[in-house]
C-alpha cells in the first residue's frame, strides 16, 4: 500500500488540482486514505470499512453514486456489498459477463462508454442510467476479488484522464488497508471455526442415535457457517438422494428424494468431491416445487463412512452471502466430523438391530417384543389410543421338521417372518415369539382392525407356502386381542394366546380367533371334560413359551471323520458364535463386562488352553484385561504385562494384522512365559477402536497347528465385534456425561430455588445407594437410584418460593400445589431419555405402604423399590434438618419415627437397611479412632 501512496503523493506535486483541494485532488486522497486506515485499524469490521470507502470516494470524487462489488472469479459474478448513491441499486448480483469491460479485471481502470452503461444500470436495477461509469479493480493478495464503481448520469462529471488515475491509485490504497482488516479477521475466523469445530464434534458425539445425529449435523453446520438452511441427504453414488433431516426447510421436504445429478447436492455425489455455488438459480436451475427455489448460494460436501460415500450435507443462503474456497474447507472439515459421528451411530444402531433381531426370521425377537410392547401399553395409556396383540402359530410345524429337516422348517419360518412384515402396516411390530409362533402388536388398532391384519397375515403365510411347494392347508391360525382397560402386556399376550389355543383347539384352525368372542366356558379352568369333549381345554393359563428360539443346531460331524463335514460343522459353530457374541456386546455399556463377556463366550464354545483379551497401557506395556483358560489364575495373580512391542502380540500390534502361529517354537519373536508353560500355537487378532489401536485378542493352545484359516477369521471378527463394542461404550460414557451435565444443569436451577432441596437430595443420594447395595441391586439400577434420589424434587421448581418456604401449616389449595410436584418432577424428567429408568422413582416417591400417599395411591409392593427407597431416605433427612416450620429432630427420635411408621408408611425391608446403614455410618467414627 506504500507504493499506492507515494503515487498518489507525486500527484498532490505534479498535478495542478481544478481548485484549492477540489473534489478528486491529491490531497483530499491523502486524507481520504488516512481516514479509511484509521477506521480499519479501529477494526469495525468490514461492512464499516466498506461504507467509509464509498462515502469517501463519492466525496472526493465528486460523482452521483459509488458501488463496491464483490467478484466471484470462478463463476464471474459480482454483488453489490456497499453503495452512497441517492438512489439504491434493486439487484443484489449479476453475472459480469454481461459487461465485458468489466470482465477484462488486470487493467488498472476502464471506462465504461455507449451500451455497456445501460447494461450497468440495468444490472443494478438502477431507475436512471448512468451517463458516465469508470471500473476500479481493488487488488488484494494478487488477486482481485473487488470492484469499484464511480458513476454519474451527468457527464460533465466523468472522472477522467489525471483524476481518472488518481482514482486507479485512491482503489489501490484502499485495498492495501481492506487487505490488512480481512488478515485480520481471516486469524480470528479460523479460531472461531476451530472452536466451533470442537464444539460440533462435541455434540455429535453426544449421541449414537442417528435421526439424532443428522438433526445436529444440519444444526451445527448452518450455525457454524451462518446458513439460512442445512440439509444431510443419505444414499451412496449414482443413486436418488433422501433428505433425511435438515433446518430451515418446511417439515414435508423430509423425506423428499432427488434424482442422481438433481440439485448440487446430487453433482456432488455423482463428482464425489465438495462443490460450492453463488449463483444457485442460474446454475442448478431447480424445479418449481423444489424446496430451493430461493437459493442464491450453496455449499455441498461427500460424507464418507464405511469405506464409500454415504450421504451428502448442504448449507444454503437464500440472502445475499458470497461464500468462497475458505467456506468450503470448513464444511469439508465438518463433513469428516458429522462422517465420524454417522459411522458410529450408524455402527451402533446396527448392533442394537443385531441384539433385537431374530437372526433366521428378520424379525424382533421375543426380548425385543417385551420391551416394545411395554413401551407401546404406555403410549396408548397416556394418550388413550387402542392397541391390539395378535398371536400366530404355524399349523402342524413340528411334523414339517420330522418328516423333512430342520434345513425346510427355518426356510419355512424365514418365509413366514417375511409374509408377516409384508402383511402388516409399516408402523406395527412384528416379532418371533417362539419356536413356530410369531406376534404383531398392531399400533392404534382396536380388535376389529387386528382381526384384519391377521385375516391378511394368515393368507400371505399360506401363499408364501404355495410358493414354497407346500399347498397342504391354510398353515396358519391366530389368536387376536385388543388392549381395552388393560395396561399389562402380559395380560393382553394371554388372552391372545387363549384365543390362538381356543382356535386349534375347538376346530378354528387356519382362522383368526377373537378373544372377545371366546365363550365364558373358555376364560376359567375347567376339569372334568371328556377328551372328545368339543369345550375342553388347556389350563385357563398361557402355555409357558421359550422367551427366545434356541440357535441353530450345528450339523453333526460326520462318524467316518470326513474332513469337509467336520469343518462344517466348525464352521457353523464359529458363526454361531459370532451371531451370539454381537447380540451380546450390543448390549453392554461397561468396557470391562464387554472384554469378559468376549473370553467367556470364546472360552465356554471352545474350550481353549488360554484366551485374552490384552490392552495396551500409557506406558507401552499391554496386560491382561480380561481372560479364561487354565494359566487365567496365575495371569492375574502375577498381574502378567510385557512390553506392547514383545513378542507374537507386539507383531501383530505393529502390523495391524491377524498373526497366526502353530509352532511357537520356531518363532524367535515368541516370548516364554512361565504362567504358560504349555503354549505350543497362538493366535492374535488386533482390536482398534475406531482409528486407535487399543490392544489384541489372543487364543493360544497346548498343541501344534491348533488354528487354522476359519479360526483366524473367526477371531479377526470378533475382534471387529469387540472394537465397535469398546466405541460404542465410549461414546455411551460421553453421552452418559453429557447428561450428567444436564443433570446438573437441573440440580442447579432447584438449588437457585430452594438450597435446602438441592442439599437435601444430594444427601440422600448416598444413603440410598447404600440402602440399593444392601438390597441386592444391581450396577444399573443402583445408577437410576441415585439419579431418582438426585432428583425425586426436582418437581418443586414448580412450587412458589412462599409456599416452599412457609413457616406454618400450608393451606389446602397450597398443599395441592405441593402435592403436585413429583408429577412435575415426572414432567420435567421426562424429554431427557437417558432418565426414562428414574420417572417412575420420581412420580411415586411420595406413594406410603398402606396406599395412602400421592399421586396414584399405590401401595405395598406395587410402589417401584427405588421410590421405597428414596421415601425412607427423604423422610429421616427431613426429620433431621431445621425447616422452617419445626427445628429438627435428634438422630435417635427420627428413627424411633422411622420404626413406627414401618408397614404404614414405609417398606419394612427399606427401613431395616436404612437403619443399618445408618447404625453402619454410627460405627465408623469409633473404628477410626479404635485404629488409631
Amino acid at each position: 500500500m506504500g507504493e499506492q501512496l507515494a503515487q498518489i503523493a507525486r500527484f498532490s506535486t505534479n498535478v495542478r488540482p481544478l481548485t484549492p483541494l477540489a473534489p478528486g485532488s491529491a490531497a483530499n486522497a491523502m486524507h481520504a486514505v488516512s481516514r479509511l486506515l484509521a477506521s480499519a485499524l479501529d477494526a469495525a469490521g468490514p461492512s464499516v470499512v466498506q461504507g467509509a470507502l464509498v462515502r469517501e470516494a463519492r466525496e472526493l470524487f465528486g460523482v452521483g453514486s459509488v458501488f463496491l462489488l464483490s467478484v466471484d472469479p470462478e463463476e464471474r459474478l459480482a454483488r453489490v456489498i456497499a453503495f452512497d448513491s441517492v438512489e439504491a441499486p434493486a439487484a443484489a448480483r449479476f453475472p459480469i459477463s454481461d459487461l465485458p469491460d468489466l470482465e477484462d479485471l488486470r487493467r488498472s481502470h476502464a471506462e465504461l462508454r455507449g451500451a455497456q452503461l445501460a447494461t450497468l444500470g440495468l444490472a443494478l436495477g438502477m431507475r436512471t442510467p448512468p451517463g458516465f461509469a469508470l471500473s476500479l479493480p481493488m487488488r488484494t493478495r494478487e488477486a482481485t476479488d473487488l470492484l469499484l464503481i464511480l458513476a454519474d448520469a451527468d457527464v460533465s462529471r466523468a472522472v477522467r484522464g489525471e483524476r481518472a488515475r488518481l482514482a486507479a491509485a485512491f482503489a489501490a490504497a484502499a485495498a492495501g488497508s481492506l487487505a490488512q482488516l480481512r488478515l485480520v479477521e481471516e486469524q480470528s475466523a479460523r479460531s472461531a471455526e476451530q472452536s466451533a469445530l470442537a464444539r460440533a464434534a462435541k455434540t455429535l458425539n453426544e449421541t449414537l442415535d442417528l435421526p439424532a445425529v443428522l438433526d445436529a449435523i444440519c444444526q451445527e453446520s448452518r450455525s457454524i457457517l451462518g446458513g439460512d438452511s442445512a440439509a444431510a441427504y443419505i444414499g451412496r453414488r449414482d443413486e436418488a438422494l433422501v433428505i433425511q433431516a435438515a433446518v430451515g426447510l418446511a417439515d414435508t421436504d423430509i423425506g423428499r428424494r432427488m434424482a442422481p445429478g438433481e440439485g448440487l447436492s446430487g453433482r456432488v455425489a455423482l463428482a464425489d468431491r465438495a462443490m460450492l455455488t453463488n449463483d444457485y438459480q442460474r446454475i442448478v436451475r431447480p424445479a418449481p416445487d423444489s424446496p430451493f427455489t430461493t437459493v442464491q448460494s450453496c455449499l455441498s460436501v461427500p460424507m464418507h463412512w464405511e469405506g464409500e460415500l454415504r450421504g451428502v450435507l448442504s448449507v444454503g443462503f437464500t440472502r445475499a452471502r458470497f461464500v468462497g474456497a475458505q467456506d468450503l474447507a470448513l464444511l469439508e472439515a465438518f463433513g469428516e466430523i458429522a462422517a465420524a459421528a454417522c459411522r458410529n451411530a450408524s455402527a451402533a444402531a446396527g448392533l442394537a438391530l443385531a441384539a433385537r433381531t431374530d437372526g433366521l426370521t428378520g424379525c424382533l425377537n421375543h426380548a425385543a417384543l417385551q420391551e416394545a410392547l411395554a413401551r407401546e401399553m404406555q403410549r396408548a395409556h397416556r394418550s388413550s389410543q387402542e392397541l391390539s396383540v395378535i398371536l400366530l402359530d404355524l399349523d402342524d410345524f413340528k411334523q414339517v421338521n420330522e418328516r423333512e429337516g430342520h434345513l425346510v422348517g427355518d426356510e419355512v419360518l424365514r418365509r413366514v417372518g417375511q409374509a408377516l412384515r409384508v402383511a402388516t402396516r409399516p408402523y406395527d411390530i412384528v416379532a418371533r415369539y417362539g419356536g413356530d409362533e410369531f406376534a404383531v402388536i398392531a399400533i392404534d388398532a382396536d380388535e376389529a382392525t387386528a382381526h384384519e391384519i391377521a385375516g391378511r397375515a394368515i393368507e400371505r403365510v399360506r401363499l408364501a407356502m404355495l410358493a414354497l411347494g407346500r399347498p397342504e392347508g391354510a398353515n396358519a391360525t391366530a389368536g387376536v386381542a385388543a388392549r381395552g382397560d388393560r395396561n399389562d402386556g402380559a395380560m393382553l399376550l394371554e388372552e391372545a394366546d387363549r384365543a390362538l389355543l381356543y382356535g386349534k383347539q375347538v376346530g378354528g384352525r387356519g382362522q383368526a380367533i377373537r378373544a372377545s368372542e371366546l365363550p365364558d366356558s373358555y376364560r376359567r379352568r375347567t376339569d372334568g371334560l371328556t377328551p372328545n369333549d368339543p369345550g375342553r381345554m388347556v389350563a385357563a393359563a398361557p402355555v409357558a413359551r421359550p422367551k427366545d428360539p434356541p440357535p441353530p443346531t450345528a450339523p453333526k460331524a460326520d462318524p467316518t471323520g470326513d474332513d469337509d463335514a467336520d469343518r462344517l460343522a466348525k464352521r457353523t459353530r464359529q458363526l454361531t458364535l459370532a451371531n451370539a457374541l454381537g447380540a451380546r456386546l450390543a448390549a453392554m455399556t461397561d468396557p470391562a463386562e464387554i472384554v469378559d463377556a468376549v473370553v467367556d463366550e470364546l472360552h465356554r464354545e471352545f474350550g481353549f488352553y488360554l484366551c485374552t483379551v490384552v490392552q495396551i497401557r500409557e506406558d507401552d506395556y499391554v496386560f491382561a484385561a480380561a481372560t479364561r483358560g487354565l494359566p487365567a489364575p496365575p495371569l492375574r495373580a502375577t498381574r502378567w504385562s510385557q512390553p506392547r512391542d514383545a513378542g507374537i502380540i507386539g507383531r501383530a500390534l505393529r502390523e495391524r494384522r491377524v498373526i497366526l502361529n502353530n509352532d511357537t517354537s520356531r518363532d524367535p519373536s515368541f516370548c516364554f512365559c512361565r504362567e504358560t508353560p504349555e503354549t505350543r500355537s497362538e493366535l492374535v487378532a488386533p482390536v482398534s477402536v475406531g482409528e486407535r489401536l487399543w490392544g489384541a485378542l489372543d487364543v493360544e493352545e497346548a498343541r501344534l497347528d491348533a488354528f487354522d484359516a476359519d479360526d483366524a477369521r473367526l477371531l479377526e471378527t470378533v475382534a471387529d465385534q469387540v472394537g465397535s463394542a469398546l466405541r460404542s461404550a465410549e461414546l455411551y460414557a460421553q453421552l452418559e456425561r453429557a447428561y450428567i451435565g444436564t443433570a446438573e444443569a437441573l440440580a442447579a436451577a432447584l438449588e437457585a430455588k430452594d438450597a435446602y432441596t438441592a442439599r437435601h437430595a444430594t444427601s440422600i443420594a448416598g444413603w440410598a445407594d447404600a440402602v440399593g447395595r444392601r438390597l441386592g441391586l444391581e450396577a444399573p439400577a443402583l445408577r437410576t437410584l441415585r439419579y431418582g434420589a438426585i432428583f425425586h424434587d426436582i418437581g418443586k421448581i414448580a412450587v412458589p418460593e412462599a409456599i416452599l418456604n412457609k413457616p406454618g401449616r400450608l393451606e389446602p389449595d397450597e398443599w395441592a400445589i405441593v402435592k403436585r410436584h413429583t408429577v412435575v418432577g415426572e414432567q420435567i424428567l421426562a424429554p431427557v431419555e437417558f432418565l426414562s429408568g428414574v420417572l417412575p422413582i420420581v412420580r411415586h416417591e411420595h406413594e406410603a405402604w398402606d396406599g395412602t400417599g400421592y399421586p396414584d395411591g399405590l401401595c405395598g409392593m406395587s410402589i417401584p423399590l427405588g421410590s421405597r427407597i428414596v421415601l425412607a431416605c427423604d423422610a429421616y433427612h427431613a426429620m433431621t434438618s431445621d425447616r422452617p416450620y419445626r427445628p429438627a429432630l435428634d438422630r435417635h427420635a427420627a428413627r424411633q419415627e422411622l420404626c413406627e411408621h414401618a408397614g404404614t408408611q414405609f417398606d419394612p425391608l427399606v427401613v431395616d437397611a436404612l437403619l443399618a446403614v445408618l447404625d453402619g455410618e454410627d460405627a465408623q467414627p469409633a473404628l477410626a479412632v479404635a485404629g488409631g
